[in-house]
């Protein structure tokens, strides 16, 4: 049978879902023909470039824009629409985080599809009935799918009843729900590699420091013991509390045979670990992974919260390959960090991490929330002189938005819709100010942060007005943009 996949992101969020390319390698494996409709490439009339706020970085000789730019101009309904059309499917599967649901399910109200429809993915975890209540869904995978899906597709293809798979909510025609049980989670060192040929290669640029690379995501681990207010891993734990072990890896001699694989298919030479924190791996594993991983050649950039970077763990990465790591600080207020965010890391291990890191020659860049609860401009001053401090260059800057389930979330009782009954997106997180700044102020500390990092603090007072809408800031920002840029 045929399953096909909705990858819906906005234009140009380029990356490979490891979600989507795991379940078509396991379907595949099975005898099922795939597809995947991704409108990533899908260009439209009203796309506007967005400014996510000063980037410092070494410029390419091209960027993806030029890699798009004789691209035709879709309707993406229409799109989606005409591929169904040609090529009807027997399941329609959509994978979804709460960033992406909003934008896929209205798509989804707007299509034609001649087929089940069934979403997965963390969002429809946390919030299977909400999502069965739509009349174009027919069933919620709750959970992992690398089983559920498969066995869902054999008793579809095979005309068997599947109102009992585990993992696998289903509607029924009176409205009521088999709200099925969760199996036990997958053994990640069996499943097989990624299947990134169903995406367009534009994917795979990675430019990385004036280079352009080849590349792409690849997740060695799944869970993370963490339980920071702003996430849903805790509640995630909760519900799969039943299935075994909420993180695990995978052995390094399967992280080794996978990417080795993907670096003769795709000739792959930069990757993105997109493990919730990479440095979980023992120093023991790290050693056993380096000698397998050296001989590959290749460079890669993984995300690491600083209670888990040990001196030796730096030094083997850096020889194996690493070249960029993201190390979450998220407040230079300690106290804040503690109370506010339950990140249990103190000032000094977040300084002794990026030391290791900095020495290292690894790139260096950080997480960091602004609008935690309490939290003045003074604070966010905070956090950036201790970037500054610990030489930091780049810094990805977010508001805090409060994702369903987390802790924020469950204390302050969230309303993430709007007046219309639509998801709040990440680019509104304002619209939530759990601080005590203004929108405005969240809003302009976001797009200024890294010029405050950047450039003497002696310059600050000229930066702040770099942070106002108005013509002025903006010739303002556009100027000191390409000031700290050249200073590099």
């Amino acid at each position: 049978m045929q399953i096909t996949f909705l990858h819906a992101v906005n234009y140009l969020d380029i990356g490979i879902p490891q979600g989507i390319s795991l379940l078509s390698a396991i379907l595949r494996e099975h005898g099922h023909t795939v597809h995947v409709i991704d409108t990533t490439f899908m260009k439209t009339n009203s796309y506007i470039r967005p400014n996510a706020g000063a980037t410092i970085y070494k410029p390419t000789k091209y960027d993806l824009h030029d890699l798009v730019a004789n691209d035709p101009v879709v309707d993406v309904v229409q799109e989606i629409q005409r591929e169904l059309n040609e090529s009807p499917p027997d399941l329609f599967a959509i994978a979804a985080m709460t960033t992406n649901y909003q934008y896929s399910i209205d798509l989804v109200r707007k299509l034609c599809i001649p087929c089940p429809v069934i979403y997965g993915g963390v969002h429809p975890t946390l919030c299977p009935e909400e999502v069965l209540m739509e009349d174009n869904v027919d069933m919620v995978c709750v959970g992992e799918g690398d089983d559920a899906l498969l066995e869902l597709c054999d008793a579809i293809e095979g005309g068997n009843d599947y109102d009992h798979i585990q993992n696998i909510w289903v509607k029924h025609e009176d409205g009521s729900i088999a709200k099925n049980p969760q199996r036990p989670f997958v053994d990640l060192n069996r499943l097989p590699v990624p299947d990134w040929s169903l995406f367009d290669e534009r994917h795979l640029f990675r430019p990385f420091e004036g280079e352009i690379y080849n590349g792409g995501f690849f997740v060695t681990s799944r869970g993370c013991p963490g339980k920071c207010t702003y996430c849903v891993n805790e509640v995630l734990q909760q519900i799969c509390k039943d299935c075994g072990p909420y993180f695990r890896r995978m052995k390094p001699s399967v992280i080794a045979a996978q990417l080795k694989n993907l670096i003769e298919k795709y000739h792959a030479t930069w990757f993105k670990f997109g493990d919730d924190t990479f440095l979980l791996h023992t120093e023991k594993e790290f050693e056993e992974l380096h000698d397998l991983i050296k001989p590959l050649h290749i460079q890669f950039g993984c995300s690491v919260r600083p209670d888990t970077v040990t001196e030796k763990k730096v030094q083997l990465l850096r020889d194996m390959g690493c070249v960029a790591m993201s190390v979450g600080i998220e407040s230079g207020n300690e106290g804040l960090r503690k109370t506010k965010l339950n990140r249990q890391i103190s000032d000094q291990q977040i300084e002794k991490a990026l030391q290791w890191i900095h020495q290292s020659g690894i790139r260096l860049s950080t997480f960091n929330l602004i609008g935690t609860p309490t939290e003045t401009r003074e604070n966010v001053y905070e956090t950036i002189r201790m970037n500054k401090r610990l030489g930091v260059q780049a810094a990805n800057v977010y508001i805090l938005y409060p994702f369903p389930g987390s802790q924020i979330f469950q204390k302050y009782n969230v309303n993430i819709l709007d007046k219309e009954g639509k998801i709040i997106p990440m680019n509104q997180a304002k619209e939530f100010n759990f601080s005590n700044m203004t929108k405005e102020d969240m809003m302009g500390l976001q797009k200024t942060f890294n010029l405050y990092l950047n450039l003497p603090e002696s310059l600050w007072p000229i930066v702040r007005l770099a942070e106002n809408e108005t013509d002025e800031g903006r010739l303002i920002f556009d100027s000191l943009t390409e000031f700290a840029t050249e200073r590099l």
